[in-house]
């Protein structure tokens, strides 16, 4: 089966890290290529594979696809590819991908039926939503496939450097989403009552200057500026490090999102035995279930989410806890086992047509 792919920023972590993680258990019996329609770095993360390409320009997407024989295309989040696909005659299998935050979804509105086999989302909570609030049900199958972590990238390893006390941390976008602001307030609560904690944002280099100033005066208003240490890029490669050295240093990894199409933050952190806490919004009750959900909190509660930072970090049960939270991450989301689920899934879509 010839495959491709179709997304429009090729960006290391997120939606092309995902790509490149599924090319691991997609070499056998698939050739699967992958196109972008910008390139931020992204396609470093492919390494020297082949059949990676750019198509700054629709007319570039529909020669290749005219050009080449494949079986299926799979669109993710990107709607303005379907105009050259349909232009180029292609009549195999076209699947639409969904991972976008959940706020980005109303593309879907102007979705025709007509042009798409199947749906395939991360988590029961987002094909819900695809399903119900945009009207696919019945009409288009959506199927879940959780995303993929490189387990054995990321897992705990020693750190290089020692740290005085534990780290709380914050990954992600400065954006209202993302909730920055809930990080920065639960930051203040925290270090009224531990004096030894520090608190580490990591992301937010596309940020707009004035929200960059806005988060360095709120941080300074909390009187957090000695202790926050904003890194606003950090390669995708060394995140595992990151992540050790919070779980090494008895920290916590805190999301304080509105809302999550999975999680992906929370399953990295898992994996590398660094307990996390997040708000009970979206897919992240899918993630942090069973023993795990006693770390969610109510979305838009301090107190709460602050009780439960200090129990992750001081409680008796951190070890089994995190250990716990390795083996979700191995047994649900490794390569091994949530990326064959998801060539087996391509193998299910296919033999729909």
């Amino acid at each position: 089966m010839k495959i491709l792919f179709v997304y429009r920023y090729a960006i290391l972590g997120g939606v092309t890290t995902q790509l490149s993680n599924r090319l691991c258990v997609l070499r056998d019996g698939i050739e699967a290529h992958f196109g972008f329609l910008e390139d931020h770095g992204g396609l470093r993360a492919f390494g020297d594979y082949p059949h990676t390409r750019l198509f700054p320009k629709s007319e570039e997407l529909k020669a290749f696809v005219k050009a080449t024989e494949l079986d299926m295309i799979l669109v993710v989040d990107t709607p303005e590819a379907y105009q050259p696909i349909l232009d180029s005659g292609f009549s195999g299998t076209i699947v639409n991908e969904v991972h976008t935050t959940t706020q980005n979804l109303d593309y879907l509105k102007d979705l025709p039926c007509m042009w798409v086999d199947a749906m395939i989302t991360p988590s029961k909570y987002l094909a819900g939503r695809i399903e119900g609030e945009y009207g696919f049900k019945g009409r288009i199958p959506c199927f879940v496939a959780p995303n993929c972590v490189d387990t054995e990238r990321f897992r705990l390893a020693q750190p290089t450097a020692s740290l005085n006390g534990p780290v709380v941390l914050w990954v992600g976008k400065l954006d209202d989403h993302k909730n920055w602001r809930g990080f920065l307030e639960a930051a203040a609560a925290i270090a009224a009552l531990r004096q030894d904690c520090s608190f580490w944002m990591v992301g937010g280099e596309s940020a707009a200057d004035g929200v960059a100033l806005e988060l360095l005066e709120e941080a300074g208003r909390l009187r957090l500026l000695q202790r926050l240490h904003w890194l606003p890029r950090i390669e995708y490669e060394q995140m595992p490090a990151v992540y050790s050295i919070v779980a090494a240093s008895g920290g916590v990894c805190l999301s304080t999102s509105r809302d999550e199409a999975f999680g992906m933050s929370i399953v990295e952190a898992m994996a590398c035995g660094c307990p996390a806490v997040a708000a009970a919004v979206g897919a992240i009750p899918e993630v942090l279930e069973g023993r795990l959900s006693r770390n969610l909190y109510p979305f838009g509660n301090t107190e709460r989410m602050v009780a439960l930072s200090l129990q992750a970090m001081d409680g008796s049960d951190r070890p089994s806890m995190a250990a716990l939270g390795r083996k979700i991450a191995v047994s649900r989301y490794s390569i091994e086992q949530a990326g064959m689920n998801y060539r087996r899934l391509l193998d299910q879509v296919q033999r729909l047509r």
